[in-house]
């Protein structure tokens, strides 16, 4: 018979067990239920969510602008049956969306027109041509030479034997160029071929014109180049100004070399002499003028305009291609680097050379302003891809009569610029998020999460804007949506723990946290031989009763 002492110390004994149960069940509950998830919390990256689907469909979204074209001829029979035609030429392409439309005005209102101006202003008058539009108006006097002829404003004169063939292609190479669009939507799908040559257009330009003269001990150099930059460049920058902020700036650099290998030719002239400038030595001419021109720190992009006046022992300089012809037949040999800038040879005039080398004395050298700052200006209709150079038979466009673009040129920069600006947003957004999907220990913090949103929603409005042939609005969102992207895309906060991944973060802890586990784990298998003595005790006295 078992005594009093003894069931008192059992008592006491399981008593003990049982608070020591309990004691390790709290701590397993404390460190398990409560230090494991607020650990995970504390450690957990800062990720704003973003329209992660929604950029996915933007990526698959077309970008198709839309565009009315205005037809009108005499008959307005003819004028419908351009109208199906044309539309079924643009019917399948997936570039824009065009809606034509056949127009016609009443005898009394065609009764006193004579000139093809006149006949302009009555159509305009009654039927407004917006921005983003075009007009084809027949005229009965034009040769059969220039079928078309593509004036400076939004309209075009017609031949009445003109087919709907020749209207088209105006249209898809000149007023719509069709080509650059499709290069610029290559870059979607990441092909080579075609690749649009210019990047998206930025929020701001340097222009800088230089004007190099290498002898001044020798020559006077005599230009107000102020003047011809206030009046030849900036009124062509005002007309692009929309889409980017433009700095003009100028300046002289005297005793610079401008080195190139020249090969003397004698000619006819009364020199009897002119050098020829290879035209593989080109390249190897900007890079040394690059190097001396020299730039202040700015983080905008820049294009530069040089005008370089050889000295009269070097001169005249005329640039030859691998023919051995003269590359050009004007007055003022030029050339171009694409995303760089122009160089202009301005050559002195030829009874300041004979003068030189008759006495050996300083002369002066007076630039032709309107010759040279034209050629300037081409450059720069060059750089910013304005000017469109493809031929086309029995059509031509009227020469440009003042210093800005064209008014369909201005149009067809301004969809185009939107275009590229909104697909660049759309491919910057789609690398932006899957790279944050790929890599999950990246933060988005607050900032780039609501940069994001915005490029996403003025893209879409964007994108609506193009729909409804809203140019000026389309290119405003494409800025804000663009801007949006890249500061997003280029936060340095994206950086922060991009070196220190979740494997990295687990080496890290893990030897802090097994010192701690090891009691859980033997308060654990404590518990468990506990619940097992437990229930063989229980087993064995049901077995006694």
């Amino acid at each position: 018979m078992e005594s009093d002492d003894g069931k008192a110390h059992k008592t006491d004994n399981t008593e003990t067990d049982k608070y020591q149960i309990y004691a390790s069940a709290v701590f397993i509950v404390v460190i398990i239920g409560i230090g494991v998830p607020m650990w995970w919390k504390t450690t957990e990256v800062y990720r704003v969510s973003l329209p992660y689907e929604g950029i996915n469909e933007l990526h698959d979204t077309p970008i198709r602008p839309v565009s009315s074209i205005f037809i009108y001829t005499k008959d307005i029979s003819r004028a419908n049956l351009l109208v199906g035609e044309l539309q079924g030429y643009f019917l399948n392409t997936s570039l824009l969306t065009v809606d034509f439309k056949a127009i016609s005005l009443s005898e009394d209102e065609v009764a006193g027109v004579k000139t093809p101006a006149s006949l302009e202003n009555k159509i305009l008058q009654r039927y407004p041509v917006k921005v983003g539009e075009f007009l084809f108006a027949e005229w009965s006097q034009l040769s059969e030479k220039e079928s078309i002829v593509v004036t400076a404003d939004r309209t075009a004169f017609i031949a009445p034997g003109t087919t709907s063939t020749k209207i088209a292609q105006v249209l898809k190479t000149w007023i719509f160029q069709e080509f650059k669009i499709k290069s610029i939507l290559n870059s979607r799908n990441n092909s080579k071929a075609l690749r649009h040559k210019t990047a998206a257009p930025q929020s701001h330009y340097d222009i800088l014109i230089t004007i190099m003269n290498p002898r001044p001990d020798l020559q006077n150099v005599k230009w107000n180049v102020r003047y011809a930059a206030e009046n030849y460049i900036t009124p062509f920058l005002n007309e692009i100004s929309v889409l980017s902020n433009f700095t003009l700036k100028t300046q002289w650099k005297y005793q610079v070399p401008f080195q190139y290998s020249s090969k003397q030719i004698h000619d006819n002239s009364t020199l009897k002499r002119h050098f020829a400038l290879d035209e593989d030595s080109l390249p190897h001419i900007v890079t040394a003028v690059e190097k001396n021109i020299g730039h202040e720190i700015s983080n905008n992009p820049c294009f530069q305009l040089v005008v370089y006046v050889p000295p009269c022992s070097k001169a005249p300089v005329y640039i030859y291609n691998k023919k051995r012809e003269r590359a050009t037949l004007n007055n003022i040999d030029a050339f171009l680097s694409p995303k760089w800038g122009g160089i202009v040879i301005a050559n002195p005039a030829e009874r300041v050379c004979v003068k030189y080398m008759e006495d050996q004395q300083k002369v002066d050298v007076v630039i032709n302003s309107n010759e040279i700052s034209l050629t300037l200006l081409y450059l720069l209709r060059k750089l910013t891809d304005i000017d469109v150079d493809i031929p086309i038979s029995e059509a031509t466009m009227t020469e440009i009569t003042s210093i800005s673009p064209r008014k369909w040129e201005v149009d067809v920069y301004m969809r185009n610029s939107a275009i590229h600006l909104i697909q660049s947003s759309i491919v910057t957004l789609s690398s932006l998020t899957s790279l944050l999907k790929d890599i999950s220990y990246i933060v988005i913090n607050d900032a780039v999460g609501q940069a994001v949103e915005d490029s996403y929603r003025n893209i879409v409005k964007a994108l609506t804007a193009l729909k409804a042939n809203d140019l000026h609005l389309a290119v405003n969102l494409a800025k804000k949506a663009h801007e949006a992207s890249e500061t997003a895309f280029f936060d340095p906060s994206l950086l922060a723990l991009l070196y220190f991944p979740d494997e990295q973060k687990y080496a890290i802890y893990i030897p802090l946290f097994l010192p701690v586990l090891i009691p859980v784990l033997m308060s654990m298998n404590a518990i468990r031989k506990s619940w097992s003595k437990r229930q063989a005790s229980e087993a064995e006295k049901s077995k006694t009763e």
